[in-house]
């Protein structure tokens, strides 16, 4: 289920490091757990560097809406993990997944399931997901994995064509949304802002969310 506008993303590096950022975000909604394995994205993310004992983390992540976002080659086996720590939503890439099986993913689990996909990849290529997903995650970077890169401005005329296209359709963006970019993007067809560095990475984690959410209703 959808709760938030504006939502923080992590990418944990380790457990340890899991647990000091989510400590850093108690009392919020809702946070999203970047999942990356090394082989669809660069760089990796627990649990890979650990394995996939994801149920060590069910607890700890509990009073959040939880959103994975799933930059791996085998999604399903990560779904599925992923679900028995307590994901309510998953987002999907399009590069790794046929909407084949992502239909008998979403026919088969009541989970909120979203897809997403790279900027160099087409958009009429999400034309055959969209009957089975409950929303589209759109990146504001060029390249995923990494938080802190600059903004890619071709988005902006993506997130216009596919809210023309599907006008009922929850967009969400994630990658450089920001205190700079954050107004710009206010004023477009968006449903939630994804979040990374520009709360992580300020002191205090909790009044950066607080100042980003009242900018993005303003």
């Amino acid at each position: 289920m959808l709760t938030s506008r504006i939502v923080p993303a992590i990418i944990p590096q380790s457990y340890a490091d899991l647990v000091s950022q989510i400590s850093a975000l108690r009392n919020l909604p809702e946070v999203h757990v970047d999942v990356i394995d090394g082989e669809f994205a660069p760089g990796r993310s627990w649990p890979y560097p650990d394995g996939m004992n994801t149920t060590t983390v069910l607890d700890l992540l509990a009073p959040f809406s939880l959103e994975v976002d799933l930059m791996v080659e085998r999604p399903l086996v990560a779904a599925d993990a992923w679900l028995e720590a307590g994901a309510d939503q998953l987002v999907f890439h399009i590069e790794t997944i046929s909407a084949e099986a992502l239909k008998h993913f979403s026919d088969s689990h009541a989970v909120t399931v979203g897809v997403s996909l790279s900027n160099d990849t087409p958009l009429s290529e999400l034309d055959s997901y969209i009957p089975y997903v409950d929303y589209v995650q759109l990146m504001g970077i060029a390249k995923i994995g990494t938080q802190g890169q600059p903004f890619d401005e071709s988005v902006i005329e993506r997130i216009l064509i596919l809210s023309q296209t599907y006008p009922n359709l929850t967009i969400s963006i994630d990658g450089s949304v920001n205190q700079a970019t954050l107004p710009r993007l206010a004023t477009l067809p968006l449903g939630r802002f994804i979040v990374g560095s520009a709360i992580m990475g300020a002191d205090n984690p909790r009044e950066a969310y607080q100042a980003l959410t009242k900018l993005s209703q303003s």
